[in-house]
């Protein structure tokens, strides 16, 4: 049983690296016209996880799983959807990770004296936790200087749409399919970074921590994906709200002094916070404008900078129009004009248009509004309807894609899932950090969906809870 738990515990600390390795290496089985069939690390590390797992609840004649219904009706109604699902085989395939990541999640819970074993877990999960975040950061930089180099796509790794080509500079994926998914994979990093930081702790309060969180941001910035940057800021504001100094107690004067010393330290903590996040997104800023200058494009420092500002407001903030593009040849720049020359509208109007048709959809008849059209089947049964040009397509929703394949029945199992694990965590020590993670990562299904390039999502926090609870609440 020890070399299983040595096993299990070393699956926890590869787990951070091994989750940005989401699309690179990955192993291609072919596809089908609803689907591609692919097999990523991360997806081996959970298989790995949930067998060796299974091992050891049976050596254990552990069955308690079973017993945790009320946490397990909603993969249970997941189950029995295939039943009326539009895409049998998508489904049965979500089903499956659904269940195995339920399972993982579970048993890192059941499973959590195995950790602390009188080795120092928590550290050494900091280490792979951080250490990862920040390699794979600085390889965020390698291909963004790289591209602007003009080295091949084959070997930066960068997805299509994320070459210098499409605004002048370049904004990278990492080893994930696409920039939002490798912002989401730093959000909770920078989160847990910012939450350690604001607590003050002694050990995680120097100037190299610091740069590393500086770092971690920068790196998300860089990603340009609104969808996680926008899920870091209202994560961070959630984080500053909660953990805003309390009033002074009035009771006596000795009682009022140590009060406000304590406000004090946190005010500069969260001025200090913030302060690091617009350095850092002042330092992407200049980077970005940068590579737009040395890039192969027409485009000039200040012209890359009104892109990022403009983009990332949606449109709002817009000093293009002050700006004149400055080249040597008029043929050689019009040759080299970027595809995009700001906020790229279309990319937000084609994901509103996909929530409205998952709607439309959904909203057909009663019995699709109860039950949906089945796990897996929301890209088909749109496609049936007309609405779409290949059943392939995803609802980029995460929220309207449940709703249309679950209906009104599986939304309220999973907000009454919700409200069972605010209620479980809501007197924790740690609930601040857990909490703000949840809120991050509601934020960013906003902006995609789907399950398996995402399990980050569903994974780190039931890890995090239990590398926090040892080291804040024993």
């Amino acid at each position: 049983m020890k070399k299983l738990s040595k096993i299990f515990r070393g699956l926890i600390y590869i787990l951070p690296a091994v989750l940005f390795f989401s699309y690179f290496p990955v192993i291609s089985l072919g596809s089908s016209e609803t689907m591609n069939f692919e097999f990523s690390l991360p997806l081996l590390w959970l298989s790995f996880f949930d067998l060796i797992a299974l091992i050891m609840f049976f050596k254990k004649h552990d069955f308690s799983f079973f017993k945790k219904w009320r946490w397990l009706l909603f993969p249970i109604f997941i189950t029995i959807s295939l039943i009326w699902t539009d895409n049998l085989v998508r489904g049965i395939l979500t089903c499956g990770i659904m269940w195995m990541v339920v399972f993982a999640i579970y048993s890192i819970l059941r499973f959590r004296e195995e950790f602390y074993d009188g080795q120092n877990f928590y550290s050494v999960f900091l280490k792979f936790f951080f250490g990862s975040a920040l390699l794979v950061s600085a390889w965020c930089v390698v291909q963004c200087v790289l591209d602007v180099a003009g080295v091949p796509r084959e070997y930066t790794l960068l997805c299509q749409g994320c070459v210098y080509g499409a605004f002048g500079f370049p904004h990278p994926n990492g080893f994930a399919i696409e920039p939002q998914f490798m912002g989401n994979l730093l959000l909770a990093p920078a989160l847990v970074a910012a939450w350690l930081l604001m607590k003050k702790n002694k050990n995680l309060d120097s100037l190299c921590f610091k740069f590393s969180f500086f770092f971690i941001v920068s790196a998300l910035f860089l990603t340009f994906s609104r969808g996680a940057i926008y899920a870091f800021i209202v994560a961070m504001i959630f984080m500053s709200v909660i953990n805003r100094p309390k009033r002074l107690p009035r009771d006596t004067l000795k009682a009022v002094r140590p009060s406000l010393w304590s406000r004090i330290k946190r005010f500069r903590a969260l001025g200090a916070l913030w302060s690091i996040i617009a350095f850092s997104f002042l330092f992407t800023l200049n980077f970005q404008g940068v590579m737009a200058q040395v890039s192969p494009t027409n485009d000039t420092y200040v012209s890359g900078i009104s892109k990022v500002l403009n983009h990332l407001s949606l449109g709002i903030i817009d000093v293009r129009g002050e700006i004149e593009t400055e080249a040597v040849n008029n043929d050689v720049a019009a040759d080299n004009k970027a595809t995009f020359d700001g906020y790229v509208e279309e990319s937000t109007n084609v994901r509103m248009e996909f929530t409205k048709n998952a709607v439309k959809v959904w909203s057909r008849d009663f019995r699709t509004m109860l039950f949906g059209v089945g796990i897996g089947g929301a890209g088909q049964a749109m496609y049936d309807a007309g609405l779409i040009g290949v059943p392939k397509e995803i609802v980029q929703n995460e929220y309207a894609s449940l709703l249309l394949e679950t209906g009104l029945v599986g939304v309220l199992i999973l907000i009454f899932t919700f409200v069972m694990f605010l209620k479980n965590i809501r007197k924790n020590p740690i609930s601040i950090i857990i909490l703000t993670l949840g809120v991050a990562y509601s934020v960013s299904l906003l902006f995609f969906s789907g399950f398996a390039n995402a399990l980050q999502i569903y994974l780190l926090l039931p890890v995090i809870y239990i590398v926090f609870l040892k080291k804040f609440v024993s």
